[in-house]
C-alpha cells in the first residue's frame, strides 16, 4: 500500500509559512512564499503537505518524543524510574499535573498550515478536480488529528478552521466547544471527508485510506466512551472493518514491524520514517532512553558470571535507560501449556506446578531472605532489598508470588520455566532474562550482566533496570556499531496499522454485546501475531477479559494506544473496569505496578512492589479524564471577553 518513502528529514518546501502564536490565535505567517510556486503543481502542493504531515505528527507526539516510552510509563504496562536526575512520571502519581499543565491547547499554526492546505487547493487553477480533492482530504484529515488529538486530551479546543490574516483580527474570536460531544461531531466531520476522497496507496510516511480508517475508527470508540452515542459504535465497526476485509493482512512478522529488520511490512499504513544519515539513538527517547548503560566494570565489580561481551570492541549499552516494561504486563503474554495445549497464565500452566513449589510471599520478611552476595566494591546485592520493605502501597500486595525450584527439577530453571513457550509477542517486545538482545546473552537476575543491582545502585535506576526488564519493541534490534547515543539509525515509528483495525472492531462490538463477533476479531491477532490458541470466551465478561489482555501486547508501547484505552474501559465501566461504575475511577491506573527479582543459581524468584522514588504511589482521580486546559490559556481569552471555561475538578 506504498509507493515510495517518504522521510520527513528530506522536506524542504513543506517548511515554509510556520506561524507563531499571537494572543489568542494566529492571524498572520511570520514568513511569506509565492503562493502560484507552491500551488502552481501537485508536486510541490504535495510537498507543502508532506511538510505539514512533519509538523502535525510532532506537535501533537504521534511518533518518537516518547510517544510511545512516555505514555506507557502511565499505565501498568510501564514504569519511567531513575535514580539519577529523571524521576518517576508525575502524571501516573499527578504529582505533576496542575490547572497549569499543558497538553495542546494551542495548535493555531499548524492549523494554519492544514487550512492553507484546504482553501489554496480549493482555490486553485493549475490542479484537476481529482488532485484537488486528494489535497483537499489530506488538509481535512491533518485537521482532523490535532482536532482529535486535544478532544482526547482536553475535551474541549478552538475549532479554527479558516485561514486568517492580519485584516482578520476582528474575527479571532472563535469560541471554544461547549462540550466533548460538539468536539467529537469536528473531529469526526473532518476524518469522514478526508476518507472519502484519500487513495488507497500512498507514500510511506503519508497516509492512505486504511490508515485513516484507522484513526476514524479510534476516534469513534473515544467519542461513545465520552458520549455514549451509539452511532459512533457504527463508525467504529464501519471503517474498521473496510480496513479488515479489503485493506492488507496481518504482518507474519509481527517483531520486525517495530524495528528496522521489517519497517516496511504491509500491515504498516502509516508510518513515520528517518533516514540513517542524520538520525542518532540519542535523538529520540524510545531509543535512548530504553538501552542501558553498563560497562565491562560494572559487570567485574559486580561479579556477574557472564559479563557482557561486547563484540564492537567498546560498550554495548551506553544508553539511559529510564523506562521499563513492568510484571504486569509480561503477565499478560500468555504460556501454552504443555500438556494440554491451552492458552494459560504462566503460573496456571501444568509445567510451572510441576517444577515450581510456591510460598507465601508475606513470609519474606527480610532484606537478603532469598538471596544475597557481595560485590569487589564491599556492597551488598540482595534479594528483597531494603527498599522492597519501603514506601509500600499498603492498599496492596507487597508481594504478589513467591516460588522456588523444586530440588527434583534439573533439566530447566526458574527463567525456562516463567518465559518458556509464551505468547510469540514477548520476544518481539520484552527483554527478559536469558534473552539475546544486540548481540549480548542477557541475564537480569541477581548478579546478570544488565541486572538491577550490576551498578552502584541496588535497587537500579541508574540508567539500569528498575522492574526486571528492558523494553525491546520500537528500538533498533542492530545498532551498529552499539547502542550509544551518537549511533546512526534508520528508524521508524508505526501510527497504523491493521493489527489496531481488529482492536477497534472488538471493542465495539463488545460494546454493543456482540461477544461472538467480537471474539472472532480478537482472535485474529492472537492467533497471527501471538501463535496462540484461539480465545473460547462465551460470555460477555469472558470477552472482555480476554479483550483488554489481548489489546494490552498486541499495542504495547506504541503510540500511547493503552493509556488512552484505559480512559474509555473506565468510562465503560463493568467489566472493562473490574465492575465499577461508568466514570469511576480506573482501577489499573490507581495501582502500584510489580517487577520480578531472580536469584543467581536461577532456582527462586519474587513479584513485588516497585516502590522505589516513591513509584508505588499512582493515583488516578476522575478530573484525569481530561487533562486541564492550561490556565494561562483561559486568561488571556478572559482578558479579550471571549469564553473561558476550565474543564471539572480542575
Amino acid at each position: 500500500m506504498k509507493l515510495r518513502h517518504i522521510t520527513f528529514a528530506m522536506i524542504g518546501l513543506g517548511l515554509m509559512g510556520v506561524t507563531s502564536c499571537q494572543d489568542t490565535l494566529d492571524t498572520h505567517p511570520t514568513t511569506t512564499f509565492d503562493d502560484t510556486q507552491v500551488w502552481g503543481s501537485k508536486a510541490t502542493a504535495d510537498a507543502f503537505v508532506y511538510g505539514t504531515y512533519d509538523a502535525v505528527i510532532t506537535a501533537i507526539g504521534l511518533a518518537g518524543s516518547s510517544s510511545c516510552v512516555g505514555w506507557e510509563a502511565r499505565t501498568p504496562n510501564s514504569a519511567r524510574c531513575s535514580q539519577v536526575g529523571e524521576g518517576i512520571d508525575g502524571v501516573a502519581t499527578e504529582l505533576g499535573l496542575s490547572n497549569g499543565s499543558d497538553f495542546g491547547i494551542s495548535r493555531f499554526s499548524i492549523l494554519r498550515r492544514c487550512n492553507l492546505i484546504i482553501s489554496k487547493a480549493e482555490q486553485s487553477d493549475a490542479l484537476t478536480e481529482p488532485e484537488k480533492a486528494e489535497l483537499i482530504s489530506q488538509g481535512r484529515f491533518l485537521r482532523g488529528l490535532i482536532f482529535f488529538d486535544q478532544a482526547r486530551k482536553m475535551g474541549r479546543f478552538v475549532p479554527l478552521r479558516e485561514v486568517l490574516t492580519e485584516s482578520d483580527s476582528l474575527k479571532a474570536n472563535i469560541p471554544m466547544t461547549a462540550s466533548v460531544a460538539e468536539s467529537y461531531k469536528y473531529v469526526m466531520e473532518d476524518l469522514e471527508a478526508a476518507v472519502a476522497n484519500m487513495p488507497e496507496t500512498a507514500p510511506a510516511g503519508i497516509a492512505n485510506k486504511y490508515a485513516a480508517e484507522v484513526i476514524l475508527s479510534r476516534a469513534a470508540l473515544q467519542a461513545y466512551a465520552y458520549t455514549q452515542d451509539d452511532s459512533y459504535l457504527n463508525k467504529a465497526i464501519t471503517y474498521a472493518q473496510d480496513v479488515v476485509n479489503h485493506g492488507p493482512g496481518l504482518s507474519s512478522n509481527y517483531a520486525g514491524m517495530f524495528n528496522e529488520t521489517n519497517d516496511m511490512d504491509s500491515e504498516i499504513l502509516w508510518g513515520y520514517y528517518r533516514l540513517r544519515t542524520n538520525t542518532t539513538i540519542g535523538g529520540y527517547e524510545e531509543l535512548i532512553r530504553t538501552y542501558p548503560n553498563i560497562s565491562a566494570d560494572n559487570n567485574k565489580i559486580s561479579l556477574c558470571p557472564d559479563p557482557l561481551k561486547m563484540p564492537s570492541g567498546a560498550q554495548t549499552f551506553e544508553g539511559w535507560a529510564i523506562y521499563f516494561p513492568t510484571q504486569d504486563l509480561v503477565d499478560q503474554y500468555l504460556s501454552i501449556d504443555e500438556a494440554t495445549g491451552e492458552a494459560l497464565p504462566w503460573w496456571e500452566t501444568s509445567q510451572y506446578k510441576a517444577a515450581v513449589v510456591e510460598r507465601d510471599p508475606l513470609s519474606v520478611t527480610q532484606a537478603g531472605q532469598i538471596d544475597q552476595y557481595e560485590c569487589t566494591s564491599g556492597e551488598l546485592r540482595r534479594i528483597p532489598t531494603p527498599q522492597d520493605f519501603a514506601q509500600l502501597n499498603d492498599g496492596y500486595p507487597a508481594a504478589t508470588r513467591y516460588g522456588t525450584l523444586r530440588s527434583d527439577v534439573t533439566d530447566r530453571d526458574i527463567s525456562d520455566i516463567i518465559y518458556g513457550n509464551r505468547d510469540a509477542r514477548l520476544d518481539g517486545c520484552i527483554v527478559y532474562d536469558k534473552s539475546t538482545w544486540v548481540g549480548e546473552k542477557i541475564g537480569l537476575n541477581l548478579a546478570g550482566n544488565l541486572s538491577m543491582g550490576v551498578r552502584d545502585k541496588e535497587d537500579g535506576g541508574w540508567y539500569n533496570t528498575t522492574t526486571g526488564y528492558y523494553w525491546r519493541k520500537c528500538n533498533i534490534a542492530n545498532p551498529e556499531p552499539r547502542a550509544f547515543y551518537s549511533c546512526l539509525v534508520a528508524l521508524h515509528y508505526n501510527i497504523a496499522r491493521t493489527g489496531e483495525a481488529y482492536m477497534n472492531l472488538a471493542e465495539a462490538y463488545l460494546c454493543k454485546g456482540q461477544v461472538n463477533d467480537a471474539v472472532n476479531a480478537l482472535n485474529a491477532t492472537r492467533t497471527k501475531h501471538g501463535q496462540l490458541p484461539a480465545s473460547k470466551a462465551s460470555t460477555l465478561e469472558q470477552a472482555w477479559t480476554d479483550y483488554m489482555r489481548e489489546r494490552r501486547v498486541e499495542m504495547a508501547n506504541e503510540g500511547g494506544d493503552i493509556y488512552f484505552s484505559y480512559l474509555r474501559w473506565g468510562k465503560y465501566g463493568g467489566y472493562a473496569n473490574y465492575g465499577r461504575q461508568p466514570g469511576d475511577i480506573i482501577y489499573d491506573l490507581d495501582r502500584p505496578v510489580y517487577k520480578i527479582e531472580i536469584n543467581r543459581d536461577r532456582t527462586a524468584f519474587i513479584i513485588n512492589q516497585l516502590t522505589l522514588l516513591g513509584s508505588a504511589n499512582r493515583n488516578f482521580t476522575t478530573r484525569r479524564y481530561l487533562f486541564p486546559i492550561p490556565v494561562s490559556f483561559l486568561n488571556t481569552r478572559e482578558a479579550y471577553g471571549l469564553d473561558h471555561e476550565q474543564n471539572p475538578e480542575w
